[in-house]
């Protein structure tokens, strides 16, 4: 993948730019498509289960609180 360079900003020297890459080797490509295929596996498990069925419109409430659940709780 070609690289790039920025403009240089107003009242600075810099310019903002990305090196030129070589890109995704095979093995890196087919593993990025597996990942991205089991994302979207998963997000329609999720979001299609019948438990947001049963929540009488607190969807959004179950949601942020599933979001959430990682973190400790605060004391």
């Amino acid at each position: 993948m070609p690289g790039w360079e920025g403009e240089k900003q107003l009242h600075s020297e810099y310019r903002s730019g990305k090196a030129d890459s070589p890109g995704y080797t095979e093995e890196q490509a087919a593993e990025v498509a597996r990942f991205q295929a089991r994302l979207l596996e998963l997000s329609i498990t999720v979001s299609t289960h019948s438990f947001w069925g049963t929540l009488d419109g607190r969807v959004v409430e179950a949601r942020m609180a599933l979001k959430h659940a990682h973190e400790p709780e605060a004391s």
